[in-house]
């Protein structure tokens, strides 16, 4: 950890040092040669361009404060960063303006570099480093704004979709398939671009685009196992899953309640408290154990399995509100009632 940001941790992993003196070098030498000066050179524009990166996480920060969420960190890494914050209860507007904010921020330090050499004609080192920030803040912009996951991008598309559809899983569906699509799109623009203006393509830019490409799908296909799992749980609802079952109170004997089961045609007995809560449940099976002759003097209360109080879930409700629940009551019941 390097410092805060708007509350948040700001972490520079070691690997983005590494990347600051790769890519110093990669400057110096396209240069045409390596010396003290296009290595001093190149690492000022290794750091602008790290620092740009920066503007873009923090724009993310910035963003999703402004919705009240809490931050808790700003990473810069080996291929880029991220920002984590608080992510319950996101909506469409939440998650798309947030993801927005990023490439935004580097429009915006483009269009001041731009500026700033416009008015000022800077020439020398000085002029280099910012027109190379500006030029770069546009790539970062263009990039994170091609719509598919994990680019922002690929977030401001799933917004949308989730918005028209109202299931974000759907919205997250259709942009890790963008991203599948652009991680192919960029090696076949590497290989193919060359080739069709008259050239070669050059082994750098190949194995940069390889890189991409195993950045981009392994993010993009997890993103897409997971929603598509998670889709086909959308339409799951407690009705269509609950067992039928008659309420009975506690008074009833076990004759009573198998009599009222067999009259609704169902399989389990819900047996009210004196509250008229439910209390406990009798599955009809386990009527085995009482003999014929002893259940119209057996209490159903004496061969009632108890069922936690608040144990309830409204037949209407959906995965959404059945996978938290399943998470509260997990070890407690192996039962809700409907």
């Amino acid at each position: 950890m390097v410092g805060r940001v708007l509350g948040a941790h700001v972490i520079i992993q070691p690997g983005t040092l590494v990347m600051i003196a790769l890519l110093a070098y990669f400057f110096a030498s396209a240069s045409g040669e390596t010396t003290v000066r296009t290595l001093s050179i190149g690492a000022l524009l290794a750091l602008a361009l790290v620092g740009s990166v920066l503007l873009h996480e923090i724009a993310h920060a910035i963003a999703a404060r402004s919705f009240g969420r809490s931050v808790k960190e700003v990473v810069l890494t080996l291929w880029g960063g991220h920002t984590s914050f608080e992510s319950t209860d996101m909506t469409p507007t939440v998650n798309g303006v947030t993801a927005a904010a990023g490439p935004a921020m580097n429009l915006v330090v483009a269009g001041a570099a731009s500026a700033t050499m416009a008015w000022t004609g800077l020439g020398g080192v000085g002029g280099t480093v910012v027109s190379y920030v500006a030029w770069a803040n546009v790539l970062l912009a263009v990039f994170n704004l091609l719509p598919g996951i994990p680019m922002d991008g690929g977030r401001v598309l799933e917004s949308i979709v989730w918005a028209i559809s109202g299931s974000r899983h759907r919205g997250t569906v259709v942009a890790a398939w963008g991203g599948r699509v652009v991680a192919v799109a960029v090696v076949v623009y590497s290989i193919a671009g060359p080739l069709l203006s008259g050239g070669r393509p050059s082994l750098t830019s190949v194995i940069v685009a390889v890189v991409v490409f195993s950045i981009l799908w392994p993010a993009a296909s997890s993103a897409l196992a997971f929603s598509s799992t998670m889709l086909r749980r959308d339409g799951v609802s407690a009705a269509g899953l609950m067992r039928g079952a008659v309420a009975v109170p506690y008074t009833y004997s076990v004759h009573e309640a198998l009599s009222a089961a067999a009259t609704a045609g169902v399989e389990e007995v819900v047996v009210l408290g004196a509250d008229d809560a439910p209390a406990g449940r009798f599955p009809i099976e386990q009527a085995q154990a009482v003999s014929e002759s002893a259940r119209p003097t057996t209490s159903l209360q004496s061969v009632t399995t108890p069922v936690p109080r608040g144990s309830e879930i409204p037949a209407g409700a959906l995965s959404d509100v059945m996978i938290p629940a399943l998470r509260e009551w997990w070890g407690k019941t192996d039962v809700w009632v409907v």
